[in-house]
């Protein structure tokens, strides 16, 4: 077989191309660290890397939306139980000014004080974050969330309903409130206990009664919620027409007695329809006490009916009984409060420490792709080394060559 001599120099010089490129190639990952330079290197370890990629990317932005949740949350947190302080001293307020020896002129005092403690608890619900947005207005968080009207009444102008909380992604199927909206937290707290109330009605001119709610709560709560006992409205009257005073209950809402004509006695429970009241003291023909569902409060109005009721002169008997059952009532509103904003903390608390978990899970989670991505794309540098020097000793190898090639002619043997 010939080989001419143009064959001979182009084999030579396209060896050492190969060469040369061969060791350009190990040179080029040494220099960069990958493996893979281009995806036409490994084609399913450059798809693999690039999906890990997506993931890793995906997993720190729901970090970041950990990240604007979590602050907000703690500041919130921490506002509340600030809150929860603050009513703690109106309680022990309400004991003390129920006291005899409590004069007029202290109670006002103790009404300036919870007065004081009311504005400063309008300033917290308008409290902003570090973004300069209200921190209970939901989605309105630009606008201020509690205003006072004309007539001195806390009113809340901020976001309500459903989507009212702005809500951000942690994970691909799971999502948490950054924030509680102000309705929520300030104006919508069941009184006393949740399900009943009650309210007294004095009738006649002075002397009134004295009659006094001790206390309303739920004696039976299997029969509560029979029928309609939950929702109706009944109503406790007094008759003294046989010479003994005694009380009949019925259900207004319904239009129905609920209870015969029973001897009054003062201290023991009237109870009716799963419910309880206790009273005390001595009702006027007349008097009525009505237990109905509890309603939705505000801490505002909650502080307002306290401080009023301390502000009021106590005189007779009868006002001593209306600062008594403010007292009691202001005592169960507050409790309720209390066990709201300790409710709320709680959904604070598990959110925060669902971030706390979700950030230690993103962390790990990333650490394995990361570890993967390494596997697939990083360098081995032992391997890498050998084979940059057995490329470089092919090259020699192919440069050595053509060059004794290139020396071959026929006209060195003439």
């Amino acid at each position: 077989m010939r080989i001419s001599t143009q064959e001979m120099f182009r084999s030579g010089v396209d060896a050492m191309q190969r060469a040369q490129s061969e060791q350009n190639r190990a040179g080029l990952q040494l220099s960069t660290g990958k493996r893979i330079l281009t995806p036409s290197d490994d084609p399913a370890a450059t798809t693999q890397a690039a999906q890990h990629r997506d993931i890793i990317r995906s997993i720190n932005q729901y970090q970041r939306n950990m990240d604007l949740a979590q602050p907000r949350l703690q500041q919130e947190e921490s506002a509340l139980a600030g809150i929860t302080d603050q009513l703690q001293r109106v309680r022990e307020l309400l004991i003390y000014g129920a006291n005899d020896t409590q004069s007029t002129e202290t109670r006002e005092f103790m009404a300036k004080e919870i007065r004081e403690m009311r504005d400063s608890l309008f300033d917290i619900a308008n409290t902003k974050d570090p973004n300069n947005e209200y921190l209970f207005g939901g989605t309105k968080s630009l606008d201020t969330p509690f205003q006072i009207d004309s007539n001195g009444v806390v009113n809340y102008v901020g976001a309500v309903g459903e989507g009212s909380v702005r809500e951000v992604a942690i994970t691909p199927i799971s999502t948490i409130a950054i924030g509680n909206s102000g309705a929520d937290v300030f104006m919508d707290i069941p009184e006393n206990d949740g399900r009943v109330s009650a309210d007294v009605t004095r009738a006649g001119a002075p002397p009134r009664g004295s009659l006094v709610i001790e206390k309303t709560e739920v004696s039976d709560l299997g029969v509560l919620l029979l029928g309609t006992n939950a929702t109706d409205e009944f109503e406790i009257s007094f008759d003294n027409s046989s010479g003994t005073l005694q009380y009949r209950v019925d259900n207004i809402t319904q239009g129905t007695n609920e209870t015969p004509l029973t001897d009054y006695s003062a201290g023991s429970p009237v109870e009716f329809a799963g419910r309880s009241v206790l009273l005390s003291g001595t009702p006027n023909i007349g008097d009525t006490v009505t237990s109905r569902p509890a309603q939705n409060v505000s801490l505002f109005q909650t502080l307002d009916a306290i401080a009023t009721a301390f502000e009021t002169p106590v005189g007779g008997s009868s006002s001593r009984a209306d600062l008594t059952n403010a007292v009691n009532r202001g005592i169960a509103d507050i409790d309720a409060s209390m066990d709201h904003f300790s409710t709320v903390r709680a959904t604070i608390g598990t959110r925060l420490q669902s971030i706390e978990k979700q950030t230690n899970l993103n962390e790990n989670h990333k650490l394995d792709l990361r570890e993967t991505l390494s596997e697939l794309e990083d360098l081995d540098y032992a391997e890498a080394i050998s084979r940059y020097t057995l490329r470089e000793v092919a090259l020699q190898a192919a440069q050595q060559t053509y060059v004794q090639t290139n020396r071959l002619s026929l006209f060195n043997f003439l």
